[in-house]
């Protein structure tokens, strides 16, 4: 078989196929294979979406087996053409893109899922083309109209997605004015970053949206996570991510590629819109490697974290890294957000690839060449000069909020601030004499000098002491025995003291660190005063307050005087239900400011702004909440020594130091003022110091005060009287349906809190249980080995009876044995002492005659001679007898070197009856002194002893017995 092509030559079969395969760059188009080609019909309006809907559904309902697959051919511009090409690589059919009318999808849910079409509309011939009369009576519109056929090409998909990508393809050709020239191209993606928190337990997960606002997200600590990546191509012709490798995740910004830790992916797919690919991993913020993203972090700091996805690109030819930088501040893991506004963590990228140098030697598809990635972080730091480099831009972790940051929308953090230490000698020395005679004195009347050393504040290390003084807590000794029983009891507010302790100065390293010593401190002492005032119970004020005493006396001096300042100053008093008597001090300070500062005071009325809205900390949290701490010092010195009225000379002070700001803002910005820019004015000590001086020299007539507390008092009563019963009605059911709002929200938390502790119970039930179950385990095991012992202790005492019983009887038959060799002995004795006698006696007598024979011979000529010649001529057995005489020599000098063998064996025996003695007393020891816990290895040590002492025993009897016979 073969093919012919457009210009007439015959090619093999199949040549034909690569050739038109290989004519598509797939920079300049996007191919689609195994699309099933339902078919084509004609349209009345090729703008109506419902009857392309009705036309497809029908040519699907109809499709059979005999089905024709194509590969559609969709450009990526507007002056390119749509092509369909069959399985045999032959052209089916043609038209340009911009004869598209309207592209639609089946719809989802139904069976028409995997379905597209898409209407065109190509000309016919004009009757005048074709030689025939045109109606001149005919518009040119409808004539227009007449030429022209309006079809609907519908497809169907094997997947869901390749339909959308389809349309995508179709809508990015439509956008693309002009086709792309050179080599190189340019794409723009963005990314999407949110992150989900598991709010219920491991076994029901319950992932919730983490609340994110300004580029920071809020995390809370020990909660599992997921992080979701959206990555959307928004220009350029389509590239195909095939596959998401890694998510990677790491604390900091600026970092390099070794700094980020790899997370467990979820799962990678494409969105319901083909042009998104969205990538899910897991996160456990409880490993060490992401530690601080699951510390608590202070409100005025934020901490950089780097999320990173690699992805491979068909067309490219390396895998891309797509990173992008956020901000988080981590909570404590029970903290509730509600309504918080969630906003879209977002970063667009520029992606620049590159075809290669020689566009003419390299195939149509080759792999194009990744040359940049440019975030629009980037661009921006670029602008800025602020590079990458890491000689200009290290990794930064923390984000933290400057003292100059003027425009900032976070207040200044409470417990901020440096407190002077420095103090002159005379000014220690007046403080010390006044503290002598202030401690001197029986009822503990304060000197008069204090007062005056106190305009210019208190030294910081005498602080404590003098607040004492001033509060007289020194004098309730009997407060820190009740502390101490306080704190034994169940406390009804704990769980919200426990929400509020790490909100108070978190800024200070005193009560930074989570479950520390200061915010331990600072839990005792909220709790017993809410047990011992059960009116007043426990309020957020109090605790700033009682931060500020810890800071300088122990907990038990703070917690006296606490409930002297609530007590003794008034300060309870406020805090009653209904506060009264702060809205009597809010009416006093309204009245104040409207006859000292008249103008300010007709601006924020204009502007409705009332004093409650900004004197409500002032006067409930002595202005320990929001104002630096050498400012906050400072007033609880005046505090203290004057009274409630600090509060209204301090007020008064600052609004007319804030006047000229003021009378420039407006609501708004007046209440940002006041919550941001007022504290920050009082950071340095002598802008406290002359802030402290205007108050005490301001010109208050204390007279006035009781004027308009009068007044206050009299204007309630006649609104009381002239209040119509219903207002009344409604105004306190308006104050019982906030109260029960409030029960409402305390009712969920405390659900909430509920459940988790269920939830944290039920685990430590599990964990017990399994401990229970493994301790259980755990004992019958070591019950079956303390069997195992006892019946091993019982047969090696049987074995240890045995083995006694066995060396008694050897060492019975040994001691038998050696009584025996020692009587032989004795024997052997005897025998060879009367030998050796006898043997000395014969050889004294044989030397005497010998002597005297040959005395007698050698002297007689005649007999010696006659001796020789006899000798000669005598027979044998004369010669035999003949040399008896020296034969028996011979002897007795063999006789006498037996003697000696046998003393020397004598001796030899008496010393291996020595040793075998010692023996037998190194095991008659060992027996005593051995305990019956040891093992079989000393029996058979014992044994194996035993054995050799017997058998040297037997080898002496042996050789005894021998040199016996």
């Amino acid at each position: 078989m073969s093919e012919v092509t457009s210009n007439g030559s015959v090619v093999p079969n199949g040549t034909l196929k690569k050739e038109i395969e290989n004519e598509y760059d797939f920079t300049q188009c996007t191919r689609l294979s195994n699309i099933q080609y339902l078919g084509c019909s004609q349209l009345a309006n090729p703008n109506d979406e419902a009857e392309m809907q009705a036309l497809m559904k029908v040519l699907d309902e109809q499709r059979g087996s005999n089905t024709v697959s194509v590969t559609l051919v969709i450009p990526h511009d507007v002056t390119g053409t749509v092509e369909l090409i069959d399985s045999t690589g032959s052209l089916l059919s043609s038209f340009a893109i911009v004869c598209i009318r309207f592209c639609i999808r089946g719809e989802l849910g139904t069976s028409q899922v995997n379905c597209f079409a898409i209407s065109f509309t190509h000309s016919r011939p004009s009757k005048a083309s074709s030689g025939e009369e045109s109606d001149p009576t005919e518009t040119k519109e409808r004539r227009k109209a007449s030429t022209a056929t309006h079809q609907c090409h519908v497809f169907r998909a094997l997947e869901p997605e390749t339909a959308g990508r389809a349309l995508y393809c179709f809508s990015q050709a439509f956008s693309n004015k002009k086709p792309t020239d050179g080599n190189r191209h340019e794409f723009t993606f963005e990314a999407f970053l949110d992150i989900r928190e598991n709010d219920g337990s491991a076994q029901t997960p319950d992932w919730k949206l983490c609340p994110q606002q300004s580029g920071t997200f809020k995390l809370r600590r020990d909660r599992a996570k997921k992080l979701i990546v959206q990555l959307k191509q928004t220009s350029g012709f389509p590239l195909t991510i095939t596959k998401c490798f890694g998510m990677l995740l790491a604390a900091g910004r600026n970092l390099r590629h070794s700094d980020l830790q790899l997370l467990e992916m979820e799962k990678t797919e494409f969105g319901s819109d083909p042009s998104i690919f969205v990538i899910q991993a897991n996160w456990d913020p409880r490993v060490h490697m992401f530690e601080v993203l699951n510390t608590e972090t202070p409100r005025e700091t934020k901490v950089f974290m780097t999320v990173a996805i690699d992805v491979i690109v068909a067309e490219v030819s390396e895998p891309i890294r797509f990173s992008m930088e956020s901000m988080s501040r981590v909570f404590h893991e029970h903290e509730r957000f509600y309504k918080t506004p969630h906003s879209v963590v977002r970063e667009g990228y520029t992606l620049v690839l590159e075809r290669g140098a020689d566009d003419s030697k390299q195939s149509p598809n080759e792999r194009l060449i990744f040359l940049s990635l440019e975030s629009d972080s980037d661009k921006k730091r670029s602008k800025l000069n602020l590079g990458r480099s890491p000689s200009r831009m290290p990794t930064q972790l923390l984000h933290p909020t400057g003292d100059d940051e003027s425009d900032c929308d976070e207040p200044l953090l409470s417990g901020s601030g440096v407190v002077s230490q420095d103090c002159g000698e005379e000014v220690m020395q007046n403080w010390n004499d006044c503290i002598s005679q202030w401690k001197e004195s029986s009822e503990g009347e304060r000197p008069e000098a204090v007062s005056s050393l106190i305009l210019n504040g208190i030294p910081d290390a005498l602080r404590g002491e003098v607040w004492q003084l001033l509060s007289k807590a020194d004098q309730c000794a009997e407060l820190i025995e009740t502390y101490a029983i306080l704190l034994n009891k169940e406390c009804p507010s704990e769980q919200v003291i426990m929400r509020d302790i790490h909100r108070t100065f978190p800024a200070h390293d005193y009560f930074k660190q989570s479950g520390g010593e200061g915010q331990e401190a600072l839990y005792k002492i909220s709790k017993a005063y809410s047990l011992y005032d059960e009116e007043v119970s426990y309020c957020q004020g109090l605790s700033f307050l009682a931060a500020s005493l810890l800071l300088h006396m122990p907990e038990e001096q703070a917690f006296c005087t606490l409930v002297k300042i609530m007590f003794d100053y008034g300060l309870r008093d406020l805090f009653k239900l209904g506060f009264d008597c702060l809205h009597l001090r809010f009416y006093q300070l309204t009245s104040l400011l409207k006859d000292y500062l008249p103008d300010l005071h007709a601006h924020l009325e204009q502007i409705g702004i009332e004093t409650h809205m900004y004197a409500s900390q002032w006067f409930l949290t002595l202005f320990t909440a929001k104002f630096p701490l050498q400012m906050v010092f400072f007033i609880l010195d005046l505090f203290l020594s004057e009274g409630m009225t600090t509060i209204f000379h301090i007020s008064l002070a600052l609004l007319q130091d804030a006047k000229t700001d003021l009378l420039q803002l407006d609501f708004e910005g007046t209440l940002k003022y006041f919550r941001v820019s007022l504290p920050r004015k009082y950071r340095t000590e002598t802008t406290t110091k002359g802030l402290i001086q205007r108050a005490v020299n301001f010109k208050l007539k204390h007279k006035r005060l009781n004027k308009y507390e009068k007044e206050y008092i009299a204007m309630k009563e006649i609104e009381r009287e002239n209040e119509d019963p219903l207002v009344r009605l409604e105004k306190e059911n308006g104050r019982h349906v906030v109260n029960v709002m409030r029960l409402e929200r305390e009712n969920d938390d405390l659900a909430h809190e509920l459940v988790t502790s269920k939830i944290e119970l039920r685990k430590k039930l599990d964990l017990v249980e399994d401990q229970l179950e493994t301790s259980s385990n755990t004992i019958e095991r070591l019950t079956r080995q303390h069997q195992d012992v006892l019946e091993e202790n019982r047969n090696l005492l049987r074995e240890y009876e045995q083995i006694k019983e066995m060396y008694r009887r050897d060492v019975n038959r040994l001691e038998e044995n050696a009584s025996r060799a020692e009587k032989l002995l004795e024997e052997y004795k005897k025998i060879f002492s009367e030998k050796s006698r006898r043997s000395e006696y014969e050889r004294e007598q044989f030397e005497s005659q010998k002597r005297s024979i040959i005395a007698r011979v050698s002297s007689c000529d005649k007999c010696w001679p006659a001796i020789e010649e006899w000798e000669k001529n005598r027979s044998p057995s004369h010669s035999v007898a003949s040399v008896e005489g020296p034969d028996l020599l011979s002897k007795l000098e063999e006789h006498e070197n037996h003697i000696k063998a046998l003393e020397i064996d004598l001796a030899q025996t008496k010393l291996a009856l020595v040793e075998a003695e010692c023996r037998n007393q190194d095991l008659t020891h060992q027996l005593m002194t051995q305990s019956e816990s040891d093992g079989k290895k000393w029996f058979k040590k014992t044994i194996t002893s035993l054995r050799e002492v017997g058998s040297s025993l037997k080898q002496h009897e042996r050789s005894n017995s021998s040199v016996a016979l």
